[in-house]
């Protein structure tokens, strides 16, 4: 059994269609379909139920599931250990990184691994905050930067930063970043609100729901780039990490106020399988070490 077959079981259950899994994977989906078939013969049972949506994973397919992660963890922590003796770093890392760290950390990180280490191929995925947190959980990610993720089993945590959550509006909103704002102000805000999942939104309306207030919501966007877009034309408000807001604010094409009683904390996440590779330690350290330089001379605003 490969390797690669494992790894192309566990894609399947995680996308749930065999299609969507075998583009991924860049494999027709004919040969996708028969290491399938192969795998359940070599096993000796049923692994999916076929459906119109896709694939479902059988009783046996979960327990196989959970094994095949073990297998493949075993063997990366064995090429680990193996590749520690290597003076320098090679092989393939992956990093998660929200958008909100665009403009403070993302692009200078990413540059900077791969000018220091050209011999490990880095894989980077971005997306908002709560996907990053997903994709981690789910094992696709060596390295990510999550909001707030409380303890998580064999997973090393290292405090990065803490920021406030803003109120972001049009430039003439007038909003300032000297005069916070309250939960009664934010709520009489028309919202232009983030995905139910996301955790920002998710705090904000923790925090009105103690206060006996809610949103008003005027329309939902899940992206940065059409919410920005929508809160320039003054079609409503919207709730950020001031990381995420601050190009927008240095250019002058919206305003921001901090909410009062709102912050973030964001933290580095590491796998414990990984963490003793070489690539994942050099990963773990640049990022650290860069967050704690763009809070230090200012270029991370008001972070802590």
């Amino acid at each position: 059994m490969e390797t690669r077959v494992l790894q192309n079981f566990l894609r399947v259950t995680q996308v749930g269609k065999l299609g969507h899994a075998a583009a991924e994977l860049n494999i027709a989906q004919p040969a996708l379909s028969r290491q399938i078939a192969l795998l359940e013969a070599d096993v000796g049972a049923q692994l999916f139920v076929r459906h119109r949506r896709g694939v479902t994973l059988t009783e046996a397919g979960l327990l196989f599931r959970d094994h095949a992660r073990a297998i493949l963890a075993t063997l990366e922590q064995a090429r680990a250990e193996v590749s520690a003796t290597a003076k320098d770093p090679t092989g393939t890392v992956t990093l998660g990184l929200p958008t909100s760290m665009f403009y403070v950390l993302s692009a200078d990180a990413v540059a900077a691994y791969r000018e220091c280490y050209p011999n490990v191929f880095l894989r980077v995925r971005e997306a908002v905050g709560h996907v990053i947190g997903l994709l981690f959980r789910e094992g696709q990610l060596d390295v990510s930067i999550l909001i707030e993720p409380g303890a998580m089993p064999g997973v090393a945590l290292t405090p990065l930063a803490a920021e406030d959550i803003c109120l972001v509006g049009p430039r003439e909103a007038g909003l300032s970043l000297d005069e916070p704002v309250s939960l009664r102000e934010l709520a009489t805000a028309p919202m232009i609100m983030l995905d139910p999942a996301n955790h920002v939104r998710t705090k904000i309306e923790g925090l009105l729901s103690q206060a006996n207030l809610s949103l008003n919501p005027a329309m939902e966007i899940e992206g940065q780039p059409l919410t920005f877009e929508m809160v320039r034309r003054g079609h409503g408000h919207t709730v950020l990490p001031r990381s995420a807001a601050q190009r927008e604010l240095v250019i002058g094409r919206i305003s921001a106020a901090p909410i009062k009683g709102a912050a973030i904390a964001w933290s580095l996440a590491v796998s414990r399988t990984r963490a003793d590779a070489p690539e994942v330690r050099a990963l773990t350290k640049l990022v650290s070490e860069l967050a704690q330089s763009r809070i230090d001379d200012g270029t991370w605003q008001q972070a802590q």
